[in-house]
């Protein structure tokens, strides 16, 4: 039978030092959320569609498939709403702190050269509404970033509402959305001029700044207000995030910190303040994250204020290794070689020495052959009656 020798599209293989460095600063993560409180979940790779469905959902991005009833399953897209689900139907009570990491996997168009394949890690505040939360997940990430040694990072804030406002204000149905939320995206002046001549409202100068409404917030947000109505409710949502990054910037002095009025929400169930995460020499947002507090509605349950953020973990691995912070591998530096009779003698030597390492060859021959071309220092031959040290790379 002919198989197909190469991988699907925006996977790749991990090893060694990669993979090694992978697992490791996985662990870091974890470790690190641990001791902050958080609790672990696990959700399954393989869910019912059901639970991702959305009307703003692409769904081109599902690997789908069938179980043996003809049910569909898809891949996880996303680890926020599965834990949604967990929280709607097992009965666990809120407040919790919960951690997860794992894989999701999103279709993306083969031209585009993204990863289909991504390991996340992340935290969700489930049942906590005060903006403590929100200061929570930002500290939460300064200090998995600092101790994975990224530099020069930054985040961005936004706020989901103030898309939804302004959708709401004008009446817009679902394709005068979609293509609001494109000129926004884009930061697009002549599309937002020629936008609001189709859809006059009071919230015109506002939405015509979009493309500028980012940076400092000292400048954006005085900006911004005397461009807004007073009775607006956008100027309440800008006064939440003044406030916010006001107190993250006095709890994190030298933190880079900036806004962007016209963010709008890469998932439809975020409802609050928006995190975006970057740093030098990585091109795309590698951290993502925000305010969902009604997305356990959609599986039937009562509202709970949450927030949460996932970091791009295979970002943080490439750059690691890019700029030689990767976790290296350790590296042996004796083979303890013996005949399958001294095999108990010989594991007690291995048991006894970190960096030992049984040799599983037939002869000394092979096992001196291997350790020259993986750079042992020495093998030790076990017998019956002696042990003896060879150093590699001599006869003798």
């Amino acid at each position: 039978m002919k198989w197909n020798r190469n991988l699907p599209a925006g996977t790749k293989d991990k090893l060694f030092r990669e993979a090694n460095g992978a697992y490791q600063l996985e662990k870091q993560v974890n470790e690190i959320v641990t001791k902050r409180g958080y609790q672990r979940i696990d959700t399954p790779v393989i869910e019912f569609e059901d639970v991702f469905y959305s009307e703003e959902k692409n769904e081109k991005e599902f690997y789908r498939l069938f179980d043996n009833q003809g049910r569909l399953l898809v891949l996880r897209p996303d680890m926020t709403m599965p834990i949604g689900r967990v929280i709607a139907t097992t009965g666990i009570q809120p407040p919790l702190k919960l951690s997860y990491s794992g894989k999701v996997f999103r279709s993306n168009d083969d031209m585009l050269g993204e990863r289909n394949e991504l390991t996340q890690a992340g935290i969700e505040l489930i049942g906590y509404s005060s903006l403590k939360a929100e200061v929570e997940c930002i500290t939460c990430a300064v200090e998995i970033l600092e101790a994975l040694k990224i530099p020069n990072f930054h985040f961005e804030l936004g706020h989901a509402q103030i898309f939804r406002t302004i959708v709401t204000s004008l009446d817009l149905g679902e394709a005068e959305k979609s293509e609001l939320q494109i000129y926004f995206n884009n930061k697009s002046l002549t599309d937002l001029k020629r936008f609001v001549e189709k859809h006059p409202s009071e919230l015109d100068e506002f939405i015509c700044a979009i493309p500028r409404l980012f940076g400092e917030a000292d400048e954006v947000v005085p900006t911004a207000k005397k461009l807004l109505p007073k009775e607006s409710r956008i100027m309440t949502i800008i006064d939440e995030l003044e406030r916010l990054m006001t107190i993250i910037e006095a709890h994190h002095r030298k933190i880079s910190l900036t806004v962007d009025l016209g963010l709008v929400a890469l998932m439809d169930y975020y409802t609050g303040v928006l995190f975006s995460g970057y740093a030098d020499l990585i091109p795309d947002i590698f951290l993502r994250g925000g305010r969902y507090d009604h997305l356990a509605e959609q599986f039937g349950h009562p509202a709970i204020p949450a927030v949460g953020l996932g970091i791009n973990l295979d970002t943080l691995v490439s750059l690691q290794y890019q700029i030689g912070e990767l976790a290296s591998l350790d590296q042996p530096t004796t083979l303890v070689h013996g005949s399958l009779t001294q095999i108990t003698k010989s594991e007690i030597l291995v048991k006894e020495h970190p960096d030992y390492q049984l040799s599983l060859f037939e002869t000394l021959e092979e096992a001196l052959e291997y350790g020259e071309k993986w750079h042992y220092q020495q093998v030790i031959e076990v017998t019956e009656d002696k042990v003896q040290v060879i150093k590699v790379g001599t006869k003798n």
